[in-house]
């Protein structure tokens, strides 16, 4: 009954993929965060990595809920830009926990700027 069932929907090379994208991006984020913020080299890769583990279930609640068409140009770049938007303030909320001492617009300032990077290493990945 269950035998021609998938096991792997996604698949194990998209799924690499994947993970060495944000295993990248934390990497990256946490270096724009030491610049930006802080110069704690472990305390930026923690508070990079609970802001892409909370952003990165974000987005795939995106793609379970919010499915739209991407083979079009314009709904792709749509997208992309509202994702972005979320999170950065998504990001920007969470690394409020972690740098107190910090202002507002130095927080938001350091999340656009690192996802700005993280989106632009993503176009090297598409």
């Amino acid at each position: 009954m269950f035998g021609s069932l998938p096991i792997d929907l996604v698949g194990p090379i998209i799924i690499s993929n994947l993970l060495l994208f944000e295993a990248l991006a934390v990497i990256l984020e946490a270096a724009v965060i030491c610049l930006l913020l802080e110069k704690n080299v472990g305390k930026s890769f923690l508070s990079s990595f609970s802001a892409n583990l909370a952003t990165g279930l974000l987005n795939v609640l995106y793609l379970f809920f919010f499915w739209v068409d991407l083979s079009v140009y314009p709904q792709r770049i749509i997208v992309l830009a509202v994702a972005l938007l979320i999170n950065v303030l998504v990001e920007a909320w969470i690394l409020r926990f972690f740098y107190r001492g910090a202002g507002a617009k130095k927080i938001l300032k350091a999340s656009a700027v690192m996802n700005l990077a993280s989106y632009a290493m993503l176009g090297l990945f598409i």
